[in-house]
């Protein structure tokens, strides 16, 4: 998948794209700090089977494609901003929430957070969605360092 933020192309492999639902997914359903009814329905196929392969993530990747192509999923919203520093980290910047020192890896499924969060209903206040990324970003960064 391809998408354009302040007129620069960005790029994600599709199976990537969907293992990053997967991971935001998990992160909504056990370590949210808020609580939030939160679950992507096309991926409850996959999340039902007591072992999951690669081909089972090729195979949803096929549903998340329709979903793009129909343009029922983004996760790109409206407004955002992106920048890239000099150290090759993002800031990303969405009205007044700032995250600076956002890596590559860490990017599309904040993104997908912030996008979920903003859809949310009921409506989940900036400042709450700031809280909840902010700690979504502390509790990626310490999975990583374990």
């Amino acid at each position: 998948m391809e998408f354009i933020v302040n007129n620069k192309k960005y790029a994600i492999l599709n199976h990537e794209l969907y293992i990053n639902y997967l991971m935001v997914n998990e992160y909504f359903r056990t370590y949210a700090k808020y609580d939030y009814d939160i679950h992507f329905d096309f991926l409850d196929s996959i999340l039902s089977r007591d072992r999951i392969d690669f081909d089972d993530i090729l195979e949803g990747t096929k549903d998340l494609e329709e979903l793009i192509e129909k343009e029922e999923i983004n996760f790109i919203p409206p407004g955002l901003r992106i920048d890239v520093r000099l150290n090759e980290t993002f800031k990303i910047t969405y009205q007044d929430l700032e995250f600076e020192d956002v890596n590559v890896g860490e990017a599309v499924p904040m993104l997908i957070a912030l996008t979920t969060l903003l859809n949310y209903r009921p409506i989940v206040s900036l400042y709450q969605i700031g809280d909840e990324l902010n700690h979504f970003l502390e509790m990626f960064r310490t999975y990583r360092k374990d």
